[in-house]
């Protein structure tokens, strides 16, 4: 892909630029924003432009250079990614496969932790930096989700940052920048991503022919996709309704009816799901109750053209009934700082436990005001 077909990121794009055009390219970048919004596209973007055949910025697409980084096969551009250290070889070049010809990087690897290892680091940057572009005039390094690097493996990368090889430039992405080490970020000039609009998410989409999307289920994916293209692909790759029914059976109480039942959910959240997964389900519970506000504000009888949850109106209606804002606005507060817990690596049945049954009291509390309400 070229830097100008990227969609919504024209600042990031537009400093690229400038250093290029006045040859004051920085050996280090750091491309920070949220998840999903174009920073690991757009790294590889840009190191295709880099090594175009034609001149300037402009990624032809149609060169032997572009051609092989577009199949992310270019042996001077490197991706590197967060894999569990388990992964053999073959299954990470069955990764990058996928990524290239699907047009989307799988990052979930259920209950194994995927890291940055200080081996990869040694032996795909180090190593590499070190040696002469073989066929292009640049070397360029991308580390996607850097924040995923262990101590040891960042404090040796630091290391080449320092002391950079010529006609090298290595990329850091991040949704989580102050994970990643003061000294590291002090040696990359940042490069700042910001969320999209669910329009802009919509032209991703359907820019892309290997994701697969058609109108109708771009403009539903992007509709769940909070700001992020990722999500969005993520969403409609697992199948949107199929979650949403899960998400509002479990807001609805059809699966924590008790204790037992409550503990069962939490525990197969926490070891089914990825992190990533995990963080995914707890935006869907905070959609829902964004839905519930809506109706609150709305009334019962007003339209309702543009609820996430739809298709499960009764229930949201009788939420909405019961619920005061207070309720809600805890109830937001304690799902929001569970996402965060769970990005902290906090112990995910512990996370999914205390949620659930803040939840489930909510809703008790629900029927109680709602039975009171009747029978006066």
């Amino acid at each position: 892909m070229s830097l100008a077909r990227i969609k919504g990121q024209d600042k990031a794009i537009g400093l690229l630029t400038a250093a290029f055009e006045s040859e004051r390219l920085s050996h280090a970048y750091l491309f920070g924003g949220p998840d999903g919004v174009g920073k690991e596209t757009t790294a590889l973007a840009f190191a295709q432009a880099l090594n175009c055949e034609e001149e300037g910025l402009s990624g032809c697409g149609t060169c032997a250079s572009c051609k092989m980084a577009q199949g992310l096969s270019h042996p001077d551009i490197h991706l590197i990614f967060p894999v569990p250290t388990t992964l053999k070889p073959a299954e990470r070049s069955a990764l990058l496969s996928g990524h290239a010809s699907g047009g989307y990087r799988e990052q979930d690897f259920g209950r194994k932790t995927a890291i940055i290892s200080v081996e990869t680091v040694l032996s795909e940057v180090v190593a590499k930096a070190n040696q002469r572009p073989y066929i292009g005039p640049w070397k360029v390094f991308v580390l996607a989700d850097a924040d995923m690097m262990t101590t040891e493996a960042a404090n040796t990368l630091l290391k080449t940052l320092e002391e950079p090889p010529d006609k090298t430039v290595i990329i850091l992405t991040t949704s989580r920048p102050n994970a990643l080490p003061a000294t590291v970020i002090s040696r990359c000039q940042k490069i700042p991503f910001a969320g999209l609009g669910r329009g802009t998410i919509e032209e991703v989409l359907l820019a892309d022919p290997r994701l697969g999307f058609d109108k109708a289920s771009a403009r539903a994916a992007a509709a769940l996709a909070q700001g992020s293209a990722g999500r969005a692909v993520r969403t409609n790759r697992q199948g949107p309704q199929v979650e949403l029914k899960r998400v509002a059976d479990l807001m609805a109480g059809g699966r924590t009816k008790d204790v037992a039942s409550l503990v069962n959910e939490a525990t197969a959240l926490a070891f089914r799901l990825g992190r990533s997964e995990q963080q995914r389900f707890l935006d869907l519970m905070l959609l829902w109750y964004r839905d519930v506000l809506k109706l609150s504000e709305m009334g019962a009888d007003a339209a309702t053209p543009h609820l996430l949850y739809s298709q499960h109106l009764a229930e949201l209606k009788a939420a909405a009934d019961a619920m005061d804002v207070e309720t809600l606005g805890r109830l937001i507060d304690k799902i929001d700082d569970a996402r965060r817990a769970i990005e902290r690596y906090s112990n995910a049945t512990i996370v999914f436990t205390s949620v659930l049954l803040d939840v489930a009291v909510a809703r008790k509390e629900t029927a109680t005001k709602r039975g009171v309400r009747h029978a006066a």
